[in-house]
């Protein structure tokens, strides 16, 4: 799970118009970081779902720390104005032959994406709940 971090702020001083285009930026982001076997897509407001399916579990945190740095060095342009944004991460995974239940997986990448937050306000980037 993905969320972009403080977005209400960027539609605050940009307007909704602008907040839909770092989404599309974001999304576009995940696409291209994404392969065939992969899913991804909005969630709901400003959070995102990216399911990486065959990654070992020494990998997993190479690939989100590439979308997470793609983003923060976005630049994304609207009426002039450069707006720039970051994400923090939550992830759950499974290894073995028995399939986990993907409601359970989302709902331990959403839990693993709340704790990422502290109390004042801030994240971290990533927590891995694997």
């Amino acid at each position: 799970m993905a969320d972009l971090d403080f977005f209400k702020k960027i539609n605050d001083t940009y307007g909704h118009n602008a907040g839909g285009v770092v989404l599309q930026g974001f999304a576009e982001i995940l696409r291209r970081n994404s392969r065939a076997s992969d899913i991804c897509g909005r969630v709901g407001g400003e959070e995102f779902l990216l399911a990486l399916t065959h990654v070992e579990r020494k990998n997993v945190s190479g690939v989100i720390e590439r979308i997470r740095r793609t983003l923060e060095e976005q630049e994304f342009s609207f009426q002039g104005k450069i707006i720039h944004a970051t994400a923090s991460f939550g992830v759950a995974g499974f290894q073995g032959e028995k399939l986990a239940d993907f409601a359970s997986l989302v709902a331990r990448a959403d839990a693993a994406l709340y704790s990422a937050s502290t109390t004042d306000g801030m994240r971290s980037s990533l927590n891995l709940e694997l």
